[in-house]
């Protein structure tokens, strides 16, 4: 295995008990950590769900057989290792980032929209930015890309940048009509993805 395979897999391996550990948690707390996706159009999460499918695909098959980059129209003048050196700090930032928020969350943290009203988490990452766990995935997933560059990454990049910011939009909407003003205050002086300053 190459330095990049392992890296890909230490970060997927991450990626994995993080992601699943707060599921865990959030159930042992008795709260339903898929939340749901009702009043947003079906189509919305099935963007972020091939998204992540295809982010799992390009990982897994890089990770098992590095010439799968080929497979599926290998950008030349990405794969160097000027890229993948980049591709391993954006996905290093983006883990801890992600991880960050959703260890802030806590029992709070929901795949979709929460079923019930949660309080608003305003501490911590939070306190800067709205969606640590989205710009996590967001880099980790753009991480991927210069680690591995094909087409197939360069559509999971896209597809994924169009998922999750419908998902941060239709979470927003459903903070702004549970908290109301003080979600409007939060927004004024956070931002979505970077730090106001």
């Amino acid at each position: 295995m190459t330095y990049d395979q392992i890296f890909l897999a230490v970060a997927l391996i991450t990626f994995l008990v993080t992601f699943v550990g707060i599921m865990v948690f959030v159930r042992k707390r008795r709260y339903d950590p898929k939340g749901v996706t009702t009043n947003v159009k079906a189509w919305k999460p099935a963007v972020t769900t091939v998204a992540t499918l295809l982010w799992l695909a390009v990982m897994l098959l890089c990770i098992f057989d590095a010439r799968s980059i080929a497979w599926f129209g290998r950008i030349a003048f990405l794969d160097n290792d000027v890229a993948k050196g980049l591709g391993i700090a954006l996905c290093t930032i983006g883990l801890l980032v992600g991880i960050a928020g959703e260890v802030t969350l806590g029992e709070h943290f929901r795949v979709a929209l929460p079923r019930e009203k949660i309080r608003l988490v305003t501490t911590d990452i939070y306190r800067h930015i709205r969606n640590p766990c989205v710009l996590g995935v967001d880099l980790v997933v753009l991480g991927t890309f210069f680690i591995t560059p094909s087409l197939l990454a360069l559509v999971t990049v896209a597809l994924n940048f169009v998922g999750f910011y419908l998902k941060v939009q239709a979470e927003e909407e459903y903070l702004l009509r549970t908290h109301g003003e003080e979600y409007e205050v939060y927004c004024a002086r956070t931002g979505r993805y970077l730090p106001r300053f």
